[in-house]
């Protein structure tokens, strides 16, 4: 097939400059002869537009050549052919491939051709999905196949009833495991590397960081030409996506997906008493499913996303004024789209990936802002799992196994028993489950262990905790299928909702006998009575202790209590699915503390490489970009060689800026108003005189910049200490004299409430020739605004850099990871110690 030249000009938004034009034809060439490619632009250069431009020009020009050299490639094999000059055999088997290779090419002209009549047809039936009449009728449908499923299980229940078998109430039938028959475990049938090719059109997937970097894209697409015509579909979680206020309410991601699990099956036949939104207490037949997951809704609101580009916000809106989910509708035209926009996450972790059904076989994949690329891999493949999570879900797993022993199969049982195994393993190393007896010889007292912090490589935490010879990935497996952990996790919010554990008592959470556990297993074995004599019961209320919140946390702080929500579970399966990678890609970092809140282990993935391994082999073409990405030698070696990718795959592509040096002022300071050092090295940075001298400098820069100042601060630790010596030594008085004072929130949902204060009061006080003029903004390096925000003009005339986030170099985890590069990755030119900041 031959390959398209990039055009001499893109459909840019504006007259590019010189810089954005190459860098459009550099990634056009990338993408089309399918290479891996490193891109390197300077923020404020037009970046993301010149991505948008370069690809989608692309995308559009490889879609019209490949449907036409199918189209010939069809013809050609209806055309007779010479077979002068070979022999039969040869001849037959060419004519047999020739006839093969029209055959495919049929195939796929076919989908393609169907996808887009498809896509041309939306609109009209859209148009129609959306007449009221229609739309009640489907409607009406869906709710009468809800009534006849809840309609089967009510006389499956009586009739169990009549022949005198012992029924659980209602409530509980849904959350008993199915029985498990997966030993000879094939999977989907299909192994590693054989799934099926995704034959619909080619995809760009684009990822960054943050919510607002990929808002803020679509936000670019909108602009262009393309913002017309491409399929773009933006991808976000629960917590951004879902529009029911019964999940969205929820504090916890974790909390968020199971509620939203547990109201997708649509629960009918409930009895409810008063509820959080004020609902009647009356006994009657409730629909307790999701209002928005309604299948007609959830697909007229995927062919909108299809038909106009919109950014998760107005994704939102959209789904609230249709009354849809925008979360399952967005995961459902990712089928149809050319474009899909999705956090890191989603795109590198790969189970959370094939659970939304991206297939990267022949795509090409995007990543933005891919600075910080090789950390955040490792942060998302690296697994914290404390004590007390192990002994939350320690208790829960034993609590539903006593209760339901009897109703579970064997191999459900056994595989149950091997997770208890596990976890019970991992707390005695922790010291959370052994005793002494006390002087008096009357009662087991648990001694305090001694403080400590190991590396160990996994085969030796395995063999140490005696579990090297479970089979892990069956383990996994099991999880997954079996979906454990929402059952678990709906078991303890229907009797309880939460676990508390004393963390002093340092007992085991099952053999206490003062434990809460032990208390909640008799107020099982109540109910389980209770149950006996009627076949309907209700669950367990008002069991929460007796305790205002306020009151509540501070004992929990004074105690040491934690109190274990959602599925701990799903954290130590987290940990059983870091545990079956290479040995030699992790260590485990286990601590040992004083008290149990302060025991832990940790996975710690020291190769990302091999979690990026799928994506550079299978996809056609991989771009990481950002606005500085030296040393290149580190995303050449660390993520594309090390992944196996070819090293004449590697392209790299470096520009300067638009803006001219001599608008620009750069100053680096040594020294303060007064003369004095300003070292913010570690052990000299919370000294009154440098934070003295360091309000000297601020105030003066607040006094000549007008409009924004922006300060970034090396870590929120610092922030902390900052704003407490500003705030008592009168610092913060006289910068507030110059300038509004805003500091980063904690809180993701505030931010846009600060920047909007922000640039606000910079537009209020632009006009004034004494007094505030503007606004500072402490902010801090890796933090929620250091990237994805745009301090355009006026919102950012200066940026303050105080030191350097220098890592900790005593850190076991940090220390490790030097040792490993330095083995496996060294290049001799001391890259490495400089990239972590040790130089």
């Amino acid at each position: 097939m031959s390959q398209l030249q990039p055009p001499e000009e893109f459909p840019f938004p504006f007259p590019p400059y010189n810089i954005q034009t190459d860098f459009m034809r550099k990634l056009f060439s990338v993408l089309e002869e399918g290479q891996l490619g490193i891109f390197e632009s300077p923020t404020g250069t037009g970046k993301s537009l010149s991505l948008i431009c370069g690809a989608l020009t692309w995308l559009k020009q490889h879609a019209d050549h490949h449907k036409a050299e199918l189209i010939r490639k069809i013809e050609e094999s209806k055309s007779t052919q010479d077979d002068d000059g070979l022999d039969w055999f040869t001849a037959a088997t060419k004519r047999i491939e020739g006839k093969e290779e029209a055959r495919r090419c049929q195939e796929e002209l076919l989908l393609l051709e169907k996808q887009e009549e498809r896509i041309n047809a939306l609109r009209k039936r859209t148009k129609v999905v959306k007449n009221p009449k229609i739309q009640n009728l489907n409607n009406e449908f869906d709710e009468l196949f809800r009534d006849l499923h809840h309609v089967q299980e009510d006389l499956r229940r009586e009739l169990n009833a009549i022949n005198g078998e012992d029924v659980l109430p209602s409530e509980e039938q849904t959350l008993l495991l199915d029985d498990y028959n997966s030993d000879d475990e094939e999977g989907d049938g299909k192994r590693e590397g054989e799934k099926e090719q995704d034959k619909g059109c080619l995809k760009i997937f684009y990822c960054s960081r943050t919510h607002s970097q990929l808002s803020q894209f679509v936000r670019e697409v909108q602009k262009t030409v393309f913002g017309e015509e491409a399929r773009v579909v933006s991808l976000a979680s629960r917590q951004n996506l879902c529009v029911n206020e019964a999940v969205n309410k929820l504090s916890n991601i974790s909390l968020m997906n199971d509620r939203c699990l547990e109201l997708r099956k649509g629960k009918k036949g409930k009895t409810t008493k008063q509820t959080d939104d004020g609902t009647s207490s009356k006994k009657k037949r409730t629909s307790s499913g999701c209002p928005y997951y309604q299948h007609t809704a959830v697909e007229e609101l995927a062919d909108q996303v299809l038909l106009e580009v919109q950014d998760i916000e107005q994704l939102v809106g959209l789904g609230k004024k249709m009354k849809s989910c925008p979360y399952y509708a967005a995961r459902s035209a990712i089928r149809d789209a050319q474009v899909v926009v999705l956090p890191y996450n989603t795109l590198l972790h790969r189970p959370t990936r094939e659970s939304y059904g991206i297939n990267l076989y022949n795509n090409v994949v995007v990543v933005d802002e891919a600075h910080n690329l090789l950390e955040t891999i490792s942060n998302i493949h690296s697994v914290f799992v404390s004590l007390r999570q192990l002994q939350g879900a320690y208790a829960q797993l034993s609590q539903y196994l006593q209760r339901y022993s009897k109703r579970l199969s064997p191999r459900n049982l056994l595989y149950l028993k091997q997770i208890l195994f596990f976890m019970h393993a991992i707390i005695k190393m922790l010291g959370g489950g052994s005793k002494r007896v006390g002087a008096s010889g009357a009662s087991p007292v648990t001694p305090i262990p001694t403080p400590s912090s190991r590396m160990l490589p996994v085969y030796s935490f395995l063999a140490e905790t005696l579990t090297d010879n479970l089979n892990l990935f069956k383990l996994v497996q099991y999880i997954e299928k079996s979906k454990i952990a929402h059952k678990l996790h709906s078991f303890t919010q229907h009797f309880e909702g939460s676990v508390k554990i004393n963390s002093l008592s340092h007992k085991s959470p099952v053999t206490s006998p003062t434990s809460s556990t032990s208390s909640f297993l008799a107020k099982l074995s109540a109910s389980k009575q209770a149950s006996a004599k009627q076949t309907q019961a209700k669950p367990k209320e008002n069991i929460k202790p007796e305790v205002t919140k306020k009151t509540e946390e501070q004992q929990q702080e004074e105690e040491g209590e934690e109190v274990v929500m959602g599925s701990p579970l799903m954290q130590v399966t987290e940990l059983l699915r870091a545990l079956q990678h290479a040995t030699a890609d992790g260590r485990i970092l286990v601590t040992v503390g004083s008290q149990p809140r302060h025991s832990s282990v940790k996975y710690l993935l020291l190769n990302p490489a091999s979690h990026f391994q799928d994506i550079v082999t299978q996809c056609r073409s991989v771009v990481v970009a950002g606005g500085t990405m030296q040393p290149i030698s580190e995303f050449k070696n660390q993520l594309f060689l090390s992944a196996g990718g070819e090293e004449s795959r590697v392209q790299h592509f470096s520009c300067g800026h638009v803006v001219p040096a001599k608008q620009l002022l750069p100053v680096v300071l040594p020294q303060g108003p007064t003369g004095l050092t300003l070292d913010f090295t570690y052990q000299h940075r919370t000294d009154p005189k440098v934070l003295d001298e360091l309000g000297r400098v601020l105030v003066n820069v607040c006094t000549v910049v007008p409009g924004g100042v922006v300060c970034f601060l090396p870590s929120y630790d610092y922030e902390h200490k900052v704003r407490a010596h500003f705030t008592s030594s009168g610092v913060l008085t006289r910068l507030s004299a110059k300038k509004k004072v805003f500091w980063e929130p904690k809180k993701a949902n505030q931010l846009d409430a600060v920047l909007n204060d922000y640039a606000k009061t910079i537009k209020l006080t632009a006009s004034n020739t004494s007094g505030m003029s503007g606004s500072l903004l402490l902010s801090v390096v890796g933090g929620k605004m250091s990237e994805g925000i745009n301090f355009s003009d006026e919102l950012g005339r200066c940026v303050v850099m105080v030191g350097l986030p220098y890592p900790n170099t005593h850190s076991p985890e940090l220390k490790e990871k030097m040792l490993y590069l330095n083995k496996n990755v060294s290049t001799g030119t001391g890259w490495e110690d400089s990239r972590l900041g040790l130089l």
